[in-house]
């Protein structure tokens, strides 16, 4: 019985430590993401920034409506783009569902553009989704802090 009793409890942490390998591996896998997302957004690379997001991604702004499909990235990174602006995302938390599959990330959206006149701090939230290819955007919401 001792023997049995022994057994299982070593298959039991061998499949906790197989599980916080899985999920140390997962949240690797999406700080890359989010470095790859500022390394695009550096280059300016408008087109990269698009194809993070899945082409049923969901765009959700402040003070509109939800908006389906690619375009209003395209349209809000292009943006930037042509006026030279500047957008870096911070992770603050990732949260991962069980099955590993999907992830929410949530950080700090830095926005500068001199010649709009932005310069403002907000927050992003991703809902993430994980297939073979490995992740992308399937939410993106955002919002900005109110300045003093």
């Amino acid at each position: 019985m001792r023997i049995l009793i022994a057994v299982a409890t070593l298959m039991l942490s061998a499949t906790l430590v197989i599980a916080a390998d899985t999920r140390a591996t997962l949240e690797a896998e999406l700080h890359a993401f989010n470095d790859r997302f500022n390394t695009l957004s550096a280059n300016r690379d408008t087109e990269g920034l698009v194809a993070l997001y899945a082409d049923h991604s969901l765009w959700i702004a402040p003070e509109t409506p939800p908006e389906p499909g690619q375009e209003l990235a395209r349209k809000n990174f292009g943006f930037l783009v042509e006026n030279a602006g500047s957008l870096v995302h911070t992770v603050e938390e990732l949260i991962l569902s069980q099955d590993g599959t999907q992830a929410v990330m949530i950080g700090d959206a830095i926005i500068k553009v001199e010649k709009a006149g932005l310069d403002f701090v907000g927050t992003y939230l991703f809902v993430m989704q994980r297939d073979a290819d490995g992740w992308e955007i399937i939410a993106d919401m955002f919002n900005r802090h109110a300045q003093d």
